[in-house]
Protein backbone atom coordinates (compact mmCIF):
# COMPACT_ATOMS: atom_id res chain seq x y z
CA UNK A 1 0.00 0.00 0.00
CA UNK A 2 1.59 3.26 -1.14
CA UNK A 3 0.96 6.35 0.96
CA UNK A 4 0.40 9.90 -0.28
CA UNK A 5 -0.57 13.07 1.55
CA UNK A 6 -1.28 16.78 1.57
CA UNK A 7 0.73 18.88 4.04
CA UNK A 8 0.12 22.45 5.16
CA UNK A 9 -2.26 24.36 7.39
CA UNK A 10 -5.19 24.47 7.39
CA UNK A 11 -5.98 21.35 5.33
CA UNK A 12 -9.15 19.94 6.87
CA UNK A 13 -11.28 21.68 4.21
CA UNK A 14 -9.23 20.41 1.26
CA UNK A 15 -10.84 18.56 -1.64
CA UNK A 16 -7.51 16.94 -2.53
CA UNK A 17 -7.95 13.71 -0.50
CA UNK A 18 -11.28 12.96 -2.19
CA UNK A 19 -9.91 13.59 -5.68
CA UNK A 20 -6.66 11.67 -5.28
CA UNK A 21 -8.27 8.70 -3.55
CA UNK A 22 -10.83 8.54 -6.34
CA UNK A 23 -8.02 8.49 -8.90
CA UNK A 24 -6.17 5.66 -7.17
CA UNK A 25 -9.36 3.66 -6.75
CA UNK A 26 -10.47 4.20 -10.37
CA UNK A 27 -7.21 2.74 -11.67
CA UNK A 28 -7.01 -0.04 -9.10
CA UNK A 29 -3.87 1.37 -7.46
CA UNK A 30 -3.34 0.26 -3.85
CA UNK A 31 -2.71 3.65 -2.28
CA UNK A 32 -4.05 5.99 0.37
CA UNK A 33 -4.08 9.79 0.50
CA UNK A 34 -4.46 11.79 3.70
CA UNK A 35 -4.41 15.42 4.81
CA UNK A 36 -1.84 16.24 7.49
CA UNK A 37 -1.96 19.60 9.25
CA UNK A 38 1.63 20.82 9.59
CA UNK A 39 3.45 24.13 9.90
CA UNK A 40 7.04 22.97 10.55
CA UNK A 41 8.58 22.00 7.21
CA UNK A 42 11.58 20.20 8.70
CA UNK A 43 9.55 18.02 11.05
CA UNK A 44 6.90 16.97 8.56
CA UNK A 45 9.39 16.34 5.75
CA UNK A 46 11.50 14.08 8.01
CA UNK A 47 8.38 12.24 9.13
CA UNK A 48 7.13 11.56 5.60
CA UNK A 49 10.59 10.59 4.40
CA UNK A 50 11.11 8.22 7.37
CA UNK A 51 7.64 6.67 7.04
CA UNK A 52 8.18 5.92 3.36
CA UNK A 53 5.49 8.10 1.81
CA UNK A 54 5.65 7.86 -1.98
CA UNK A 55 4.61 11.46 -2.64
CA UNK A 56 2.76 14.44 -1.25
CA UNK A 57 1.24 17.77 -2.12
CA UNK A 58 2.29 20.95 -0.34
CA UNK A 59 0.10 23.95 0.41
CA UNK A 60 0.28 27.14 2.50
CA UNK A 61 2.42 27.92 4.46
CA UNK A 62 5.04 25.35 3.37
CA UNK A 63 5.53 25.84 -0.38
CA UNK A 64 8.78 27.76 0.07
CA UNK A 65 9.97 26.19 3.33
CA UNK A 66 10.08 22.62 1.96
CA UNK A 67 12.65 23.61 -0.68
CA UNK A 68 15.44 23.25 1.89
CA UNK A 69 14.36 19.66 2.58
CA UNK A 70 14.23 18.12 -0.90
CA UNK A 71 17.17 16.59 -2.77
CA UNK A 72 16.32 18.03 -6.16
CA UNK A 73 14.04 20.59 -7.81
CA UNK A 74 12.55 20.45 -11.27
CA UNK A 75 13.26 23.46 -13.46
CA UNK A 76 9.65 24.62 -13.03
CA UNK A 77 9.91 24.58 -9.22
CA UNK A 78 13.31 26.24 -9.27
CA UNK A 79 12.15 29.14 -11.40
CA UNK A 80 8.95 29.60 -9.39
CA UNK A 81 10.90 29.27 -6.11
CA UNK A 82 7.99 27.20 -4.88
CA UNK A 83 7.10 23.50 -4.45
CA UNK A 84 3.55 22.17 -4.30
CA UNK A 85 4.20 18.49 -5.05
CA UNK A 86 6.97 16.09 -4.03
CA UNK A 87 7.82 12.66 -5.39
CA UNK A 88 10.07 10.00 -3.90
CA UNK A 89 12.54 8.54 -6.41
CA UNK A 90 14.39 5.83 -4.50
CA UNK A 91 15.91 7.63 -1.54
CA UNK A 92 15.66 11.04 -3.16
CA UNK A 93 12.86 13.58 -2.85
CA UNK A 94 12.10 15.63 -5.96
CA UNK A 95 10.19 18.92 -5.67
CA UNK A 96 7.96 20.15 -8.49
CA UNK A 97 5.28 22.81 -9.01
CA UNK A 98 1.94 22.47 -10.82
CA UNK A 99 0.45 25.87 -9.90
CA UNK A 100 1.37 27.55 -13.17
CA UNK A 101 0.36 24.77 -15.55
CA UNK A 102 -2.74 24.03 -13.48
CA UNK A 103 -3.79 27.68 -13.76
CA UNK A 104 -3.27 27.69 -17.52
CA UNK A 105 -5.40 24.57 -17.97
CA UNK A 106 -8.15 25.90 -15.71
CA UNK A 107 -8.27 29.27 -17.50
CA UNK A 108 -8.36 27.54 -20.89
CA UNK A 109 -11.27 25.40 -19.73
CA UNK A 110 -13.16 28.44 -18.44
CA UNK A 111 -12.50 30.66 -21.42
CA UNK A 112 -10.00 30.12 -24.22
CA UNK A 113 -6.38 30.61 -25.13
CA UNK A 114 -7.09 34.27 -25.88
CA UNK A 115 -7.76 34.91 -22.19
CA UNK A 116 -4.07 34.24 -21.52
CA UNK A 117 -2.68 36.66 -24.08
CA UNK A 118 -2.81 39.71 -21.80
CA UNK A 119 -2.81 42.22 -20.35
CA UNK A 120 -3.10 40.27 -17.10
CA UNK A 121 -3.03 41.60 -13.53
CA UNK A 122 -1.92 39.24 -10.77
CA UNK A 123 -2.98 40.23 -7.28
CA UNK A 124 -0.50 38.87 -4.77
CA UNK A 125 3.19 37.99 -4.79
CA UNK A 126 3.34 34.63 -3.01
CA UNK A 127 4.33 31.20 -4.34
CA UNK A 128 1.19 30.69 -6.45
CA UNK A 129 1.45 34.18 -7.94
CA UNK A 130 5.06 33.60 -8.94
CA UNK A 131 4.32 30.24 -10.53
CA UNK A 132 1.34 31.63 -12.46
CA UNK A 133 3.31 34.65 -13.69
CA UNK A 134 6.15 32.40 -14.84
CA UNK A 135 3.74 30.14 -16.75
CA UNK A 136 2.08 33.12 -18.42
CA UNK A 137 5.40 34.68 -19.39
CA UNK A 138 6.60 31.36 -20.79
CA UNK A 139 3.48 31.29 -22.97
CA UNK A 140 4.25 34.76 -24.32
CA UNK A 141 1.55 36.77 -22.57
CA UNK A 142 1.84 40.33 -23.80
CA UNK A 143 1.78 41.98 -20.39
CA UNK A 144 1.79 40.43 -16.91
CA UNK A 145 1.61 42.97 -14.09
CA UNK A 146 1.32 42.59 -10.33
CA UNK A 147 0.06 44.37 -7.27
CA UNK A 148 0.88 43.27 -3.73
CA UNK A 149 1.18 44.97 -0.37
CA UNK A 150 4.96 44.52 -0.50
CA UNK A 151 6.06 46.50 -3.53
CA UNK A 152 9.45 44.81 -3.86
CA UNK A 153 7.92 41.34 -3.79
CA UNK A 154 5.34 42.48 -6.33
CA UNK A 155 8.06 43.67 -8.71
CA UNK A 156 9.59 40.19 -8.58
CA UNK A 157 6.32 38.91 -10.13
CA UNK A 158 5.68 41.76 -12.58
CA UNK A 159 5.62 45.56 -12.94
CA UNK A 160 2.87 47.73 -11.49
CA UNK A 161 -0.33 47.77 -13.59
CA UNK A 162 -0.49 50.65 -16.06
CA UNK A 163 -3.81 49.95 -17.80
CA UNK A 164 -7.02 47.99 -17.51
CA UNK A 165 -6.30 44.23 -17.61
CA UNK A 166 -8.31 41.75 -19.65
CA UNK A 167 -7.86 39.17 -16.88
CA UNK A 168 -7.41 39.71 -13.13
CA UNK A 169 -6.02 36.84 -11.05
CA UNK A 170 -6.62 36.88 -7.29
CA UNK A 171 -3.70 34.98 -5.70
CA UNK A 172 -4.06 36.43 -2.20
CA UNK A 173 -5.85 35.35 1.00
CA UNK A 174 -9.65 35.67 0.68
CA UNK A 175 -9.81 38.46 3.26
CA UNK A 176 -7.07 40.66 1.76
CA UNK A 177 -8.02 44.29 1.11
CA UNK A 178 -7.13 46.13 -2.10
CA UNK A 179 -6.54 49.85 -2.59
CA UNK A 180 -9.48 51.54 -4.29
CA UNK A 181 -7.79 51.97 -7.67
CA UNK A 182 -6.54 48.35 -7.82
CA UNK A 183 -9.93 47.02 -6.73
CA UNK A 184 -11.51 48.97 -9.60
CA UNK A 185 -9.13 47.34 -12.09
CA UNK A 186 -10.06 43.90 -10.79
CA UNK A 187 -13.80 44.62 -10.83
CA UNK A 188 -13.71 45.98 -14.37
CA UNK A 189 -11.57 43.25 -15.90
CA UNK A 190 -13.62 41.26 -18.45
CA UNK A 191 -12.37 38.03 -16.86
CA UNK A 192 -11.63 37.30 -13.21
CA UNK A 193 -9.91 34.22 -11.72
CA UNK A 194 -9.94 33.60 -7.98
CA UNK A 195 -7.35 31.05 -6.86
CA UNK A 196 -9.25 30.46 -3.60
CA UNK A 197 -12.13 28.02 -3.49
CA UNK A 198 -14.96 27.06 -1.21
CA UNK A 199 -17.21 29.24 0.95
CA UNK A 200 -14.54 31.91 1.50
CA UNK A 201 -13.83 32.66 -2.13
CA UNK A 202 -14.05 36.24 -3.23
CA UNK A 203 -17.59 36.64 -4.59
CA UNK A 204 -17.78 39.94 -2.70
CA UNK A 205 -15.48 41.58 -5.26
CA UNK A 206 -17.21 40.20 -8.35
CA UNK A 207 -20.82 39.14 -8.62
CA UNK A 208 -19.91 36.99 -11.65
CA UNK A 209 -17.00 35.19 -9.96
CA UNK A 210 -16.97 31.51 -10.92
CA UNK A 211 -15.56 28.76 -8.73
CA UNK A 212 -12.27 29.02 -10.59
CA UNK A 213 -10.23 28.05 -7.53
CA UNK A 214 -11.88 24.63 -7.38
CA UNK A 215 -11.12 24.13 -11.08
CA UNK A 216 -7.50 25.16 -10.47
CA UNK A 217 -7.28 22.59 -7.66
CA UNK A 218 -8.65 19.90 -9.98
CA UNK A 219 -6.02 20.54 -12.66
CA UNK A 220 -3.25 20.73 -10.05
CA UNK A 221 -4.45 17.37 -8.70
CA UNK A 222 -4.51 15.80 -12.18
CA UNK A 223 -0.97 17.00 -12.88
CA UNK A 224 0.26 15.77 -9.48
CA UNK A 225 -1.26 12.33 -9.98
CA UNK A 226 0.30 11.99 -13.42
CA UNK A 227 3.70 13.15 -12.16
CA UNK A 228 3.62 10.61 -9.33
CA UNK A 229 2.29 7.67 -11.29
CA UNK A 230 3.37 8.15 -14.89
CA UNK A 231 -0.23 7.28 -15.84
CA UNK A 232 -2.99 9.33 -17.39
CA UNK A 233 -5.23 10.57 -14.61
CA UNK A 234 -8.89 9.44 -14.54
CA UNK A 235 -10.09 13.03 -14.83
CA UNK A 236 -13.82 12.28 -14.79
CA UNK A 237 -13.54 10.28 -11.56
CA UNK A 238 -11.59 13.13 -10.00
CA UNK A 239 -14.15 15.71 -11.17
CA UNK A 240 -17.00 13.68 -9.70
CA UNK A 241 -15.16 13.25 -6.39
CA UNK A 242 -14.46 17.00 -6.26
CA UNK A 243 -18.15 17.77 -6.76
CA UNK A 244 -19.26 15.30 -4.07
CA UNK A 245 -16.72 16.56 -1.54
CA UNK A 246 -17.59 20.20 -2.22
CA UNK A 247 -21.30 19.46 -1.77
CA UNK A 248 -20.62 17.90 1.63
CA UNK A 249 -18.76 20.95 2.96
Amino acid sequence: MRRYALIGSPVSHSLSPAMQQAAFDALGIAATYEAIDATDAGLIMRRLRDEGFAGWNVTTPLKEAVIAHVDELTDVARRARSVNVIRRDGDRLIGHNTDGKGFVRAAQELWSERALSGPILILGSGPAARAIARALNDRGAAEVTCWARDEQRALAVGPQPRRQPQLAVWAMPPDAVLPTDIAALARNAPKFFDCNYGPERLARLRDDATDSGSLLLLHQAILSFEWWSGLRAPAQAMRAARARAAHQQ
